[in-house]
């Protein structure tokens, strides 16, 4: 699962540090929380916009490919999490403009329980597989 290459970087992305995430499968990549996340904090945002600062908050070494950014926005519109309208471009054509709605931000919320409880199931889980491999526990934060 190890996507190294000989001098200990990821062949794909050059990661130096711990295993790269790249070819650990389908890993969750939280596009769904983490635009309702830049909208709520960052107000009214076009897609790509919305896929270049998901990118930099990305839970995996691979970036969000721009289609899953869009599928999640019609989604989430279709479930009245987001709201969106033609806005002029800085440069060039208009671009769909997206803002999130209160049902949104309560769904947000929804996602900061799901995520707290993930997070420490996950945590569980790690210090498990670890062990099983004959590593040692990996040492508890806090």
């Amino acid at each position: 699962m190890r996507n190294r290459g000989g001098n200990g970087k990821c062949k794909k992305h050059g990661h130096e540090f711990g295993p790269c995430t790249c070819a650990m499968g389908r890993l969750p990549r939280l596009v769904e929380p983490t635009i309702l996340l830049l909208l709520a904090e960052g107000g009214r945002k076009h897609g790509y916009q919305l896929l270049e600062e998901a990118n930099e908050l990305v839970v995996t070494d691979g970036e969000i490919d721009t289609g899953i950014i869009y599928r999640t926005l019609r989604a989430l519109e279709a479930n009245g999490m987001v709201t969106s309208e033609w806005g002029p471009g800085t440069k060039g054509p208009s671009r769909r403009v997206y803002e999130i709605t209160a049902h949104g931000r309560s769904h947000l919320e929804d996602w900061g329980t799901v995520l707290a409880r993930l997070s420490d199931r996950t945590a569980e889980l790690a210090t498990s597989l670890r062990q099983a491999a004959g590593g040692r526990p990996a040492k508890r934060s806090g």
